[in-house]
């Protein structure tokens, strides 16, 4: 049974522009609005969201609308009204809106989408390149905007050029799905990101059929506060892949969850050097204070689990 708020909201969510409201009735409305699949109003919602974070799985399953994940439309209406609203605010610095407060989007926590469900919802690939695009977007916007203004205002001293104001900008928690496709794109952002108006902060990482280099420079481009868990699939890793990504690992502090499943690990016919391997490897895991799943699924190690744990 829905809150008399949230019905209330509803009503409210059908009539566009909105009128004037009251901070408190911004998360109702909002529900309202996604479950309508109401992107315009998501866009309104958005730009002029009052409150520091938007945790969006959070707020979703309160007013009981979470069932797989949200629709695709709404997901595309938060990142479009997010680049929307950072966009305007680069290019008219002395007109920022003192009603948009957003500091943290966490899109975190949404299973990834399944085929032949309703509504269609954004598999975590397509979100990934989504916000990819996106931070890209913004980044390159405010190099060519920083350009024209240092073009402008080339009679200023360097110091008060540099005193101009910079939009705070938003973290977006997200789950990350990468594969050879989206790779490049993927760590660019990660990588241009840092002190971009929108800035991309990985809680879960998935990894599939990516080389050794390419698993190592992701890794390299995360944000180490921020990871928990990492799954590394398809990658045909091998002892010695394995040796070189763990160390890496150890920069994470919150990292609980390790999956390294289909790494090509095979051990079932024992020589000096897979049993050198072996205890590398215990080694290296033992680095991961924190860790509390660790999943080593399809590899072939034949009894070597208990000296590995």
């Amino acid at each position: 049974m829905e809150s008399l708020v949230f019905l209330c909201a509803r009503r409210v969510a059908a009539r566009r522009p909105l009128p004037p409201l009251p901070p408190a009735l911004f998360p109702a409305l909002l529900a309202a609005a996604a479950a309508a699949a109401r992107a315009p109003l998501l866009v309104d919602l958005v730009s002029s969201w009052p409150f520091p974070a938007l945790h969006l799985r959070r707020l979703l399953g309160h007013h009981h609308l979470l069932r797989d994940q949200p629709c695709k439309l709404c997901l595309q209406a938060l990142v479009l009204a997010l680049v929307a609203t950072l966009r305007r605010q680069l290019e008219e610095p002395g007109r920022r809106s003192s009603s948009f407060r957003l500091r943290v989007l966490d899109l975190t926590g949404f299973p990834d989408s399944a085929p032949g469900r309703a509504p269609p919802g954004m598999s975590v690939w397509s979100s990934t390149v989504a916000l990819a695009k996106a931070c890209l977007e913004l980044s390159k916007h405010q190099r060519e905007f920083q350009r024209r203004g240092s073009k402008r205002h080339k009679g200023r001293s360097a110091a008060a050029a540099a005193a101009a104001p910079s939009p705070p900008g938003v973290d977006v928690h997200a789950d990350l799905f990468v594969n050879g496709t989206s790779f490049g794109l993927v760590r660019d952002a990660l990588r241009s990101g840092a002190a971009g108006p929108l800035r991309l902060k990985c809680r879960e990482l998935q990894a599939e059929k990516l080389s050794l280099a390419g698993i190592v420079s992701l890794l390299e481009s995360l944000d180490p506060a921020f990871l928990r868990r990492v799954d590394l699939r398809f990658n045909n890793l091998g002892l010695a892949g394995l040796s070189v990504i763990l160390p890496h690992l150890s920069r994470f502090p919150q990292l609980r969850s390790l999956k390294l499943q289909y790494s090509n690990v095979d051990v079932r016919r024992p020589t000096p050097e897979s049993a050198v391997g072996i205890r590398c490897l215990a080694g290296q895991l033992g680095m991961l204070p924190g860790l509390r799943e660790l999943n080593l699924g399809s590899s072939r190690l034949s009894g070597n689990l208990r000296q590995i744990l």
